[in-house]
């Protein structure tokens, strides 16, 4: 009787031990879940000082395509919704730690900011794109990068940005002699960031 007794409580206290082995298998078996959707904002606001007018556009969502790399020198988002191409380029050596922060556009005048910004404007009539090479060549601009959040992990992240670009060559026109401000902004979350070689 004693016999059966012990080997009943032993059973009993084996059993939820393996209920906890299985349940811990099962759960290193289940696959990660699935990244989620990114989602974007994005537009411009171009001002006419001469004429005090403007010109604006707002994109749909659904219209954006954006894209992260992570280069050995920099980390360059790009975003794209016809007529307007944002780039940015990030320099990893200035990357903060767990990279949530503002980081400033470099122009002319501040060669050492973080960021590399410039900007493609696609006319609509299909006569060509006006390229920016705001960073390269711009004496004011101001402006960031924000990231948000970045998820090492699972390599997501989510920000914001923003161009102010002022006295530039007018985006909508053919000739070079009409200028206005320049303004594009936009918000991402969870693009994935992806490494290249």
């Amino acid at each position: 009787m004693k016999l059966f007794t012990r080997s009943l409580l032993f059973a009993v206290l084996l059993a939820p031990v393996g209920g906890l082995t299985a349940c811990s298998d099962k759960a290193k078996e289940e696959p990660a879940p699935a990244d989620p959707t990114p989602t974007y904002t994005m537009g411009h606001s171009f001002y006419y000082p001469a004429t005090n007018t403007s010109d604006g556009l707002v994109h749909p969502s659904r219209d954006i395509k954006g894209e992260a790399r992570l280069f050995s020198q920099v980390l360059a988002f790009d975003f794209d919704a016809r007529p307007d191409a944002p780039h940015f380029e990030i320099e990893r050596v200035q990357l903060k730690s767990g990279w949530v922060g503002a980081y400033a556009l470099r122009c002319r005048p501040r060669p050492t900011d973080p960021v590399f910004a410039s900007y493609s404007y696609w006319r609509k009539d299909n006569s060509g794109v006006r390229i920016f090479r705001f960073s390269d060549f711009s004496l004011e601009l101001a402006g960031h990068v924000t990231i948000t959040a970045y998820d090492a992990k699972r390599q997501l992240v989510s920000g914001s940005f923003e161009i102010k670009a002022p006295g530039e060559n007018d985006p909508l026109s053919v000739s070079i002699g009409q200028k206005c401000d320049i303004l594009i902004f936009g918000e991402f979350t969870d693009m994935k960031v992806k490494a290249q070689q």
